[in-house]
């Protein structure tokens, strides 16, 4: 995705205010950064009350100060954020219901990346309440991913949770072999979880 940052991305020959309205009348996500700064700008002010008459636009206020949604955006609940603590998952949910073609086969192959069992966790976590909005390839593209990475399907939480629940939702697009292999390396592993114990 493209973003646009007007005093990052506008340089001193635009014409500033034409090139504001053409993004704003473009764009699919706006994100105000809410803060005491933003409220004291006459600008923002005006480009919350422009996109709000966009319905199609997915609008996800973030505050960085505590400040809360006001005005036109105030039946909107913000997330409270720190610069540091600003990640691509904290709008996952908001943006994945829009572009679930572009955030869904990117978290996949995000998770089918994982080289220990806590980032095997940590990836599929997000995966899990989007797992309805899979589309078949991506449902076939996941379980062959499991598969060939033990990190995910022994990584506790995956295993117990993640995983389950992924081939109750979408076993049914999930190729034969691949959902016997996935479901075998489960229950393989909690058997032999079950044995290391009791010995």
């Amino acid at each position: 995705m493209d973003a646009f940052l007007a005093h990052e991305d506008l340089e001193t020959s635009d014409v500033w205010r034409k090139r504001i309205l053409e993004e704003l009348q473009s764009c699919d996500v706006f994100i105000p950064l809410l803060s005491a700064n933003f409220v004291a700008s006459n600008w923002a002010q005006q480009e919350v009350g422009f996109i709000i008459s966009r319905p199609e636009t997915i609008i996800t206020p973030l505050s960085i100060d505590g400040t809360i949604p006001f005005g036109f955006i105030s039946h909107l609940q913000s997330s409270p954020i720190k610069s540091e603590a600003f990640t691509r998952e904290l709008l996952i949910d908001k943006l994945a219901p829009k572009f679930p073609r572009q955030i869904i086969p990117a978290l996949v192959r995000k998770a089918g990346a994982a080289a220990d069992f806590r980032s095997a966790e940590k990836r599929m976590q997000p995966l899990v309440p989007l797992f309805p909005m899979f589309a078949p390839w991506e449902a076939q593209a996941l379980a062959d991913l499991a598969v060939d990475n033990g990190q995910i399907w022994d990584a506790a939480l995956c295993k117990r949770k993640f995983l389950p629940e992924f081939i109750r939702v979408q076993g049914k697009f999930i190729d034969d072999a691949t959902l016997r292999a996935l479901t075998y390396q489960i229950e393989r592993g909690e058997w032999y979880r079950e044995f290391a114990q009791s010995t």
